[in-house]
């Protein structure tokens, strides 16, 4: 039998490699520059594989042909030669083309310094995690059932109500969500307001490994239907949001009948989307244009209308290990936002689009190379439009497929994480996530087929680069939205270590100053921490939106028709920027749009006469506005 196999994994890796080879040939010949495309990086290993797997078995078959031949005319250095030559592509034949000699090399991740932040905290609570453990939400799976089979309804409300009761600390449920809208809307230009009648709310949940119309869960982890339940229960009857205002789901998977038949029942109105539309869900429509583009120029993507339309964004991943990028979490959980062109919602799949830069391609096992995971994170209506992250750790899971699977470290003591994170901030979220998975995995790998997906060098990279632009790779600036400027995004929030896996505890908890990452729990004795220093975000605290004088900048100046304006702003605002003639009338508005904090370029279009004008800048947030003036001559 064995033998049988793998005669058919060689047959599987001959034809494999004929037809990689003359794709890449077909392809690549007529036009080079194809040579860049991710299809065609993902055919090359390959493809290099199968032909170094045919010099080697050409080298060997000349060789001993050339043994032959020299051993009849006693040319015995001929034959010495010969046989260095034949050993030589043996070796390749057995060892060249296979791919798990690149892997049993790689690197694995030195964690730099615990505690050491990096970044500018985000949220209510600036920087802050929330973590809620009950082990009461999973029970023990028996042979012959399944995880969603063993999860506990009531448990999991109370933990959900519990994390963001926990994350805005107080008591009050009601008060806990408005807290979470009025940051966000305050951060967005809209002052600092509430949830208003009528906002529209997409949810995207992670059903990864159902197909477009996949409708039956079996034993591979995907969100848990009893936390998609909570979510509702929350939005609609403690915030108050109409049901037709909400759309829920995983845009190009299917919607699962485990979480549909409880959620449908209460909440008929709800839009439930998926791929296909059947068995009474919604099928997922698309922007006509493109409107999320990767920073490295190798896709673009349209985005469902949902959210296009929606003013807030839950995003609640699902907590697994990757066998490409290493660990899956909220930045991940968007690969299932996108969509190539040449796809429809019953079709997609990224893997032959946004797998290239991961760290399992040998080219990006390393630190400081391009991440399309950070242009997921600035994106306006992805990362930048998300009003909370809430991680489903309720079932932790192993790869891609997510192998439900127990927890050796300490608290999980051999157990299901059942766990919830909760956070405003972004960035902290992923790397407390990433912390819990590093360590598992580096400490009981044995519990996880011995995968070392976690500890690859580069899967924390993104993580890097969306706290600190410094990390950035040369030649990339990442503009998901394309707004075409110098430097589009700035610090998405912080990001650190925590000082060790037992006592689990980051910068703020330590030092109660802000600046880092601060770990909350539920209960309260998983992660002990000193009082803070500070008090959470709020009007009275917020800066008055300004720009420094000296970074406005308009060239060229004089100008004909187009001109670009560069300056660096202190908070996130809303910027609107005018023209005026000398004697006081408006001309045009060349602007009006939500900008966040940091050094930003507009390339404007000057539809005016020729004359001398006043530019006017507005920065606004919470109503309050600074304005600056500039000359500005077009001729």
């Amino acid at each position: 039998m064995k033998i049988k196999k793998q005669k058919n994994r060689q047959l599987l890796f001959f034809f494999a490699g004929i037809g990689s080879t003359l794709w890449f040939l077909i392809r690549v010949i007529p036009k080079p520059t194809r040579a860049a495309y991710p299809c065609m990086r993902a055919a090359a290993p390959l493809m290099s594989g199968f032909v170094v797997y045919i010099i080697g078995f050409t080298g060997t078959y000349l060789g001993i042909q050339k043994i032959k031949e020299n051993c009849r005319k006693l040319n015995y250095k001929a034959v010495a030669l010969f046989s260095i030559i034949v050993v030589c592509c043996v070796f390749l034949i057995m060892f060249g083309h296979n791919p798990q000699i690149s892997a049993s090399s790689r690197k694995i991740v030195q964690i730099e310094v615990p505690n050491s932040p990096m970044g500018t905290p985000k949220g209510y609570w600036p920087g802050r995690v929330a973590w809620v453990m009950d082990k009461n939400a999973t029970s023990d799976i028996n042979t012959n059932e399944k995880w969603f089979q063993h999860t506990n309804q009531s448990v999991v409300s109370k933990m959900l109500a519990d994390g963001i009761k926990r994350y805005a600390d107080t008591t009050c449920l009601p008060v806990a969500w408005d807290c979470l809208f009025k940051y966000f809307n305050y951060n967005h230009g809209k002052g600092w307001t509430g949830y208003a009648a009528g906002e529209k709310i997409v949810i995207k949940v992670n059903t990864t490994t159902l197909g477009a119309g996949g409708h039956v869960l079996n034993e591979r982890m995907n969100a848990t239907p009893e936390m998609v339940m909570a979510l509702l229960v929350q939005l609609i009857d403690t915030v108050g949001v109409n049901q037709k205002d909400i759309t829920v789901g995983d845009p190009y998977r299917g919607f699962p009948n485990e979480t549909y038949n409880i959620c449908h029942a209460k909440y008929p109105n709800v839009h439930y989307i998926e791929g296909s539309a059947s068995a009474g869900r919604e099928q997922t429509t698309l922007s006509a244009q493109d409107v999320f583009f990767t920073s490295d120029g190798s896709f673009q993507s349209r985005l469902p209308n949902a959210y296009m339309e929606a003013s807030y964004l839950i995003n609640m991943p699902c907590m697994k290990s990757h066998g490409s990028a290493g660990i899956s979490l909220a930045a991940k959980n968007h690969q299932g936002s996108v969509i190539g062109d040449d796809q429809n919602p019953g079709n997609q799949s990224m893997k032959s689009y946004l797998h290239y830069d991961y760290p399992d391609n040998g080219d990006n096992q390393t630190m400081g190379m391009y991440r399309h995971l950070v242009d997921f994170m600035a994106h306006s209506k992805l990362g930048g439009n998300t009003l909370v992250y809430i991680v489903d750790a309720i079932w932790s899971g192993r790869d891609w497929m997510g192998i439900v699977e127990k927890f050796g470290m300490a608290p999980f003591n051999n157990d299901y994480t059942s766990s919830l994170f909760v956070s405003q901030d972004p960035v902290a979220i992923e790397s407390v996530g990433f912390d819990f998975l590093y360590n598992e995995y580096r400490n009981f790998g044995s519990m996880h087929n011995n995968q070392i997906f976690p500890l690859w060098t580069g899967v924390q990279d993104y993580i890097h680069q969306a706290a600190d632009p410094a990390n950035w790779p040369a030649g990339i600036k990442y503009d998901p939205d394309h707004y075409n400027q110098n430097q589009p995004a700035i610090s998405l929030g912080v990001h650190e270590h925590w000082n060790n896996a037992v006592d689990m505890q980051y910068s703020v908890n330590r030092t109660g100053e802000k600046g880092g990452i601060q770990l909350v729990s539920v209960p309260s004795n998983l992660v002990s921490s000193v009082p803070l220093q500070y008090s959470h975000e709020s009007p009275s605290t917020g800066i008055l939106p300004h720009l420094s004088i000296n970074s406005l900048k308009l060239f060229p100046n004089p100008a004909s028709k187009h001109l670009t304006v560069s300056y660096l702003l202190s908070v996130d605002s809303n910027v609107t920027i005018e023209l005026y003639s000398l004697n006081g009338k408006k001309m045009t508005t060349l602007l009006n749009k939500f900008t966040i904090a940091g050094y930003q370029s507009n390339e404007l279009l000057l539809n005016v006469p020729a004359g001398t004008y006043i530019f006017k800048v507005i920065c606004t947030v919470n109503r309050r506005s600074t304005v600056s003036l500039l000359k500005l001559i077009v001729r």
